[in-house]
């Protein structure tokens, strides 16, 4: 006769729901049922590590977690689990049904988004419904001050390194050895690619900044914007003024100078050029031609 833990662990393992809705309504005081041969995890923590959603219902349905969420010896919960083994369906129930568990830490300090994202089987579901659950968590660090990005990159998990910068995850963040997640790329081809997500989203948030700023600009001038291929433009802008506004974010997404200053920052004024007085000069391609030098000019 085998013992009821094990026959119902057993039942657990089969995914056969009948049977451990029947032995638990036998059983009521095995429950939860830990077993303390493999770190004292719970039934509820097996159903999450094989993705058993409908057990894992009917489990917290009957007060698997009432008094208090599961946590084995090592600190990790049902949620934990999931993320780890890549079970969504189970993971995005969890942590719907226990919110408050999303940024609790096992042993090693290891949330439930940081070893979702080493694992990159959650970019689907969980990994967006943790961060909708508790945004808070995609500034959270391990004992290292490593983030979910930095696993992420070491993992070489490219998926979850997207939806992280989606999301809002800051890439130059460093850890205690002041590494950032670029430094933990996987392979040279993962860097390339983890880079040139870098410098997509961060254009992406100067075009959203630079139209904010034309949008207030025009409400303030009182003039009303138009909307073409480019984007949002004022009355009388040129293609020439908009490539130059690009190029003076795009620089400074990189802390250069910014281009073609118009005005003086420390005058507040138009800034002086060598041609100045004698008339504003272009060449046939739009641009205005070099400042001359004495030599050039043939003076002294």
């Amino acid at each position: 006769m085998i013992d009821v833990p094990r026959r119902l662990r057993r039942a657990i393992l089969l995914n056969d729901l009948p049977l451990v809705q029947r032995i638990i309504h036998n059983n009521p005081g095995y429950l939860r049922n830990p077993d303390y041969e493999e770190k004292s995890n719970t039934n509820l923590h097996l159903a999450a590590k094989h993705g058993f959603t409908q057990i894992a219902e009917f489990l917290v349905d009957a007060g698997h977690e009432e008094d208090s969420i599961s946590r084995n010896n090592d600190f990790e919960t049902p949620l934990m689990f999931a993320a780890m083994a890549g079970k969504e369906e189970t993971g995005v129930y969890l942590a719907k049904r226990f919110p408050e568990c999303i940024p609790w830490e096992n042993k090693a300090g290891l949330d439930a988004l940081m070893l979702s994202s080493k694992s990159g089987s959650g970019t689907l579901h969980l990994i967006p419904t943790l961060i909708v659950q508790d945004p808070t968590i995609l500034t959270a660090h391990d004992k290292s001050g490593n983030t979910a990005l930095h696993h992420a990159s070491a993992a070489g998990e490219l998926k979850a390194l997207r939806l992280l910068l989606q999301s809002g995850a800051n890439p130059l963040v460093s850890n205690a050895y002041s590494w950032t997640p670029v430094h933990y790329s996987a392979t040279p081809a993962a860097e390339a690619y983890f880079k040139t997500l870098i410098i997509e989203f961060e254009k992406k948030k100067a075009e959203g900044k630079r139209e904010l700023q034309e949008r207030q600009r025009q409400r303030n001038a009182g003039v009303r914007l138009v909307t073409d291929g480019d984007g949002l433009v004022g009355r009388g802008s040129s293609e020439s003024e908009r490539i130059r506004t690009r190029a003076r974010d795009d620089a400074g997404l990189q802390g250069l100078p910014a281009p073609g200053m118009d005005w003086s920052p420390v005058e507040k004024r138009r800034a002086m050029t060598p041609t100045e007085g004698r008339g504003w000069t272009f060449t046939p391609d739009g641009m205005r031609p070099r400042a001359e030098t004495a030599e050039s000019s043939g003076t002294v």
